[in-house]
């Protein structure tokens, strides 16, 4: 049985974040004015196989930890009618299928869940490999009213452009 478990665990490289240089941005318009924000607190695990092919991603992060930059902004969107925070701490990911789709490259398909609704999402993903790490890169947008963040403010866009970089060590 041991040996079994050792030849599974064999199979599959998960690695560890490098959360100095990690990071998860996102865009959206504000009175047509574009918004800059982040995540201070997240955690992705990317697994691959022994080709080093991508064959995993899963992410969690943390609601409370979204800084814009205006403290009272910040504080308004943890609210019920934005992320509702205290109900729904965080925001997942887990991919469900990905495709090598050329040289570094891939397509991801997933399951992300924001205040409690989950949703399939399918994004491009770009993995620079080098001696010691991995750098895992991608850009996609969501709508935000898939998920019934923000309810259906005029004023606030529905697009929400996301930026990920993510460093794996091995």
């Amino acid at each position: 049985m041991s040996r079994l478990l050792i030849h599974f665990l064999c199979l599959f490289s998960f690695c560890y974040t490098n959360t100095q240089e990690s990071s998860v941005d996102f865009v959206i318009k504000n009175l047509g004015v574009n918004v800059d924000g982040h995540f201070n607190s997240f955690k992705i695990v990317a697994g691959f196989d022994n080709e080093r092919q991508l064959i995993s991603i899963t992410s969690t992060i943390n609601v409370s930890s979204i800084e814009t930059g205006i403290d009272s902004r910040d504080e308004h969107i943890l609210e019920e009618d934005y992320f509702d925070a205290k109900k729904h701490p965080t925001i997942t990911l887990s991919s469900s299928e990905i495709k090598d789709v050329g040289p570094n490259n891939y397509k991801v398909i997933a399951v992300l869940t924001i205040k409690g609704k989950a949703k399939k999402i399918t994004f491009p993903v770009t993995v620079l490999k080098s001696d010691d790490n991995y750098k895992i890169t991608s850009y996609f947008e969501i709508n935000r009213r898939d998920y019934d963040v923000g309810g259906g403010s005029f004023i606030l866009g529905k697009t929400v452009k996301i930026n990920v970089k993510h460093y794996q060590d091995y």
